[in-house]
């Protein structure tokens, strides 16, 4: 089923070296939080991280959430890091709008191919619920 009323609102988006979701209380922890990447030369590597993002405002009846997360050069198409997954839930659930869903998205290594700023776009069930950027420098040696 759509999702009904306003759409989602991704109120965070939360990059970090690593997240641990604790077992049985299910708290989310996130080690080694960063805002900007920072390199000495061009195209350059980053290793494994995470994008985590806390999701509300979602209303209806749903048994499987859709979520895409790229990562895009601002003011063009090209598109460095693009992940879509499809969370099957037990039994179908009803969420109200009050309710908050938590996502960690690993990136197994990105090539950024020039400095400058990028984009982090989230879409749930095919719409863009949140995005931000992310500055990408350029750093003596």
């Amino acid at each position: 089923m759509a999702l009904e009323s306003e759409p989602s609102v991704v109120p965070g988006i939360f990059l970090s070296d690593n997240s641990i979701i604790e077992h049985k209380t299910e708290k989310r922890s996130l080690i080694g939080c960063f805002d900007q990447f920072a390199f000495p030369q061009f195209p350059a590597k980053y290793p494994r991280f995470f994008i985590t993002i806390w999701v509300t405002n979602i209303e209806g009846t749903l048994t499987q959430i859709d979520l895409t997360t790229r990562i895009e050069q601002k003011g063009s198409a090209h598109v460095v890091f693009s992940s879509s997954i499809k969370a099957e839930l037990a039994e179908e659930k009803k969420f109200e709008r009050k309710n908050i869903l938590a996502f960690s998205i690993p990136v197994p290594g990105i090539t950024f191919p020039t400095p400058g700023t990028y984009t982090v776009v989230i879409l749930l069930n095919g719409e863009e619920a949140g995005k931000r950027d992310i500055s990408v420098d350029q750093v003596a040696k």
